[in-house]
């Protein structure tokens, strides 16, 4: 055999791999898989919790602020606080006493956020016009809903029989004229839709076991937020009982300026087994103030 060909078998067999190199090979080829699969298993546990804790907290959010909104507006009136509530009809009394509640439940009455100018001229206990053109009345109100009707110095109840241009009927009369303006500036007349909303848990037939829901004037329950478990709720009393202490059972509910809930809230996440969920829980706990009842 050629020199040449005695350089190009060495040359061949220099450029190959032994068996030791390729077991090498694969053994740090499979512990560099290994950590992959690990990082990667990791990240997929820590996005699984965040994203556990994220939709709590989204839950949480909602529930809270809805709650706590209704809370502060308990007795707001469209007018002035010291606007006399008039009548004895279930509304009127109802809004004489805007909060009522229990350790696991709670309701709220109140005018509605938006109230809107009466023309002083055109009112009377049986209809009321909107001062403005805009909105069109049939587009804030509706046969059936339960309106507030107030000036600077009265206030009552009733309820809608129709809507026609800006001009709104009254199934019944109201306890007082809107003209009547002794002590009130006649532009103060306005009208509000009353607003009473009931919160309360119950079951909601899904891996969550029980959710936030709201009755509004006595309607259907509404599903709010998934996975609230229950309402704890404590009531501060500002005068007559301790002023210290947060209470399941106020001496006078009437007498309560600030309520503390607390609601254990559950998401329930996939697991990396197919088939197999894990749950979320946690608890939120806040207080809030009762700004604008009437004294």
């Amino acid at each position: 055999m050629s020199g040449r060909g005695i350089d190009m078998q060495r040359s061949g067999q220099a450029a190959g791999f032994g068996l030791i190199e390729l077991m090498i090979a694969m053994v740090l080829g499979l512990i560099v898989l290994g950590a992959a699969i690990a990082v990667f298993q990791s990240n997929q546990r820590s996005y699984s919790a965040n994203e556990g804790q994220n939709r709590v907290q989204e839950n949480a959010r909602a529930a809270y602020e809805m709650v706590t909104r209704d809370l502060r507006a308990t007795g707001g009136s469209a007018c002035s606080s010291e606007s006399l509530v008039l009548g004895a009809d279930s509304h009127s009394v109802a809004f004489r006493a805007p909060l009522a509640g229990s350790a696991t439940e709670l309701t709220t009455t109140s005018a509605d956020d938006m109230s809107y100018r009466v023309a002083a001229g055109s009112a009377s206990a049986a209809s009321v016009t909107l001062l403005e053109a805009t909105p069109a009345a049939s587009d804030v109100f509706r046969a059936n809903d339960i309106v507030m009707v107030c000036n600077a110095a009265m206030t009552g109840f009733a309820t809608v029989a129709s809507v026609s241009g800006q001009t709104i009927t009254f199934s019944a009369s109201l306890p007082f004229d809107p003209k009547d303006t002794a002590n009130a500036d006649p532009g103060s007349i306005s009208i509000a839709r009353l607003r009473s909303n009931r919160w309360f848990t119950q079951p909601n037939g899904r891996d969550t076991a029980s959710s936030l829901y709201v009755s509004r004037s006595g309607g259907a329950a509404e599903e709010v937020a998934d996975g609230v478990q229950s309402l704890a709720l404590t009531y501060h009393q500002a005068s007559g009982g301790n002023p210290n202490a947060y209470v399941a059972a106020p001496t006078d509910m009437q007498r309560v300026d600030g309520v503390r809930i607390s609601m254990p809230i559950r998401a329930v996440m996939p697991t990396q087994n197919p088939g197999e969920t894990r749950n979320v829980d946690r608890t939120i706990a806040a207080a809030a103030s009762i700004r604008s009842r009437a004294p």
